[in-house]
């Protein structure tokens, strides 16, 4: 039994790119999450199917949103770029790249940008939401189509 490993989200990053090879950071991040993958399934039930039981078909994947916030900084304008890539409609290349070395890769889309809320007595922060058009490419290139093989768990 392997001992359990965790880590403190300070020093993650998620970075952007326009061509895939210069990437920045998004400054001040707080806290940026998938919301995870989803299939789209279709109901493939009919007089003939045997058994009681819907049968599905998984017909698409979605590689769905990131939700993120951020500490705004009135003097630092680079978060405006975002809303940037938001207004302009740019599919942008972007990296988690997490504290224990690991990087997922993915295209995506500013989907919602709020460039300032403020509250008072409180920070001031930005937030929005990327829209994922395809899978992570992830170190073990999970959600990549064909990268799984069932195959590989056959015991013989």
């Amino acid at each position: 039994m392997s001992i359990p490993i965790g880590y403190n989200g300070r020093g993650t990053q998620l970075l952007w790119s326009l061509d895939n090879i210069n990437f920045t950071p998004v400054a001040q991040l707080q806290q940026f999450e998938p919301t995870g993958s989803k299939q789209t399934l279709v109901d493939q039930t009919n007089l003939s199917t045997p058994g009681n039981f819907t049968v599905y078909q998984a017909v698409q994947a979605d590689g769905g949103e990131i939700d993120f916030a951020g500490l705004l900084n009135p003097g630092d304008y680079t978060y405006l770029t975002l809303g940037q890539l938001h207004g302009n409609l740019v599919a942008a290349f972007w990296q988690a790249r997490l504290v224990d070395g690991s990087v997922f890769s993915f295209q995506a889309f500013v989907s919602e940008f709020k460039p300032f809320t403020v509250k008072w007595n409180k920070l001031y922060t930005f937030s929005g939401k990327l829209r994922l058009t395809g899978g992570f490419q992830s170190p073990l290139g999970a959600f990549q189509p064909g990268a799984f093989d069932p195959l590989a768990f056959v015991t013989i």
